[in-house]
């Protein structure tokens, strides 16, 4: 395989919510199977109330509350056998910390959870992971389920974008030891307007990018739907069981900080399962 240590570096965002265990078990997981070092990160709120006493003893809570979750994931990592480090941050912006975190120690992936600590909905998804996911310049994994990561579906569109996630994706089916399924969607209109014309860009694309999987000597499914593509990515993850969905973001930088394509912000929004966003500039 190219880049076998395409992965040295992990960062792990963490808090008190349920998404975010299952982020450091994805993190150990992945971890083990790459042989990557693994950071733990707790971004705890800067307060001033005004009254240094008040403030103080806030501050203290907040620092019992955040070494608690440090240590509980330290225990994870030390039981997996993943060399961890951790760090404990009082910044205003967590996201921000994270971002830059990311890029000042050069981290390859960040894996955090897929919802904040005050949020139910297995869809939902936190303001911390939209910002960091939005802006991170390396991949970023938002976790929504504990798996194996063992069923990946990839999505292809023909672009350079798509073709950089998809080259991440097959080291870490590698790695991972990974079915995967290449999946191409054709808008449903350009479909009803030239059946041929869209099967037979449909097809191109998928033949393309199999034989970037083959020149790997993996293996991958092909699979062709029309639709609406954010609509599609989600309900052919969903029916095959797939653990988790990747796809490529456009333009994204540390200096010049664009909106993900609507696709990939959508499938984010709207995915059971996880997701990987490999970031066009990186």
């Amino acid at each position: 395989m190219e880049n076998e240590a395409f992965v040295k570096k992990i960062l792990v965002p963490v808090d008190k919510s349920d998404s975010s265990l299952m982020s450091q078990e994805t993190a150990a997981l992945i971890a083990k199977k790459t042989h990557a070092s693994v950071t733990v990160l707790h971004v705890a709120p800067r307060v001033s109330y005004g009254e240094p006493e008040k403030s103080a003893l806030i501050l203290s809570g907040l620092d019992q509350e955040g070494q608690r979750m440090i240590s509980e994931a330290r225990a994870l990592f030390a039981e997996e056998k993943v060399e961890v480090k951790t760090e404990v941050l009082h910044e205003e912006d967590a996201a921000e910390t994270i971002l830059e975190l990311s890029v000042d120690e050069n981290f390859d992936l960040i894996v955090m959870g897929g919802r904040g600590e005050n949020e139910k909905s297995p869809t939902a998804l936190g303001s911390v992971t939209k910002k960091v996911v939005m802006h991170a310049v390396c991949p970023t994994m938002m976790v929504k389920k504990v798996s194996t990561l063992s069923n990946l579906l990839l999505c292809v569109d023909g672009s350079d974008h798509a073709l950089k996630a998809l080259n991440y994706a097959l080291n870490l089916a590698e790695k991972m030891g990974s079915r995967m399924t290449l999946l191409n969607v054709q808008e449903a209109r350009l479909h009803k307007a030239s059946p041929d014309a869209a099967n037979e860009l449909g097809g191109r694309i998928l033949i393309e990018s199999l034989d970037e999987v083959k020149k790997q000597n993996l293996a991958a499914d092909r699979r062709l739907e029309f639709g609406v593509p954010s609509d599609v990515i989600v309900d052919v993850a969903e029916k095959g069981n797939h653990d988790l969905i990747v796809l490529g973001s456009r333009g994204l930088g540390a200096v010049k900080r664009f909106l993900l394509g609507s696709v990939s912000d959508d499938v984010i929004h709207k995915a059971k399962c996880s997701v990987l966003i490999v970031p066009a500039k990186m």
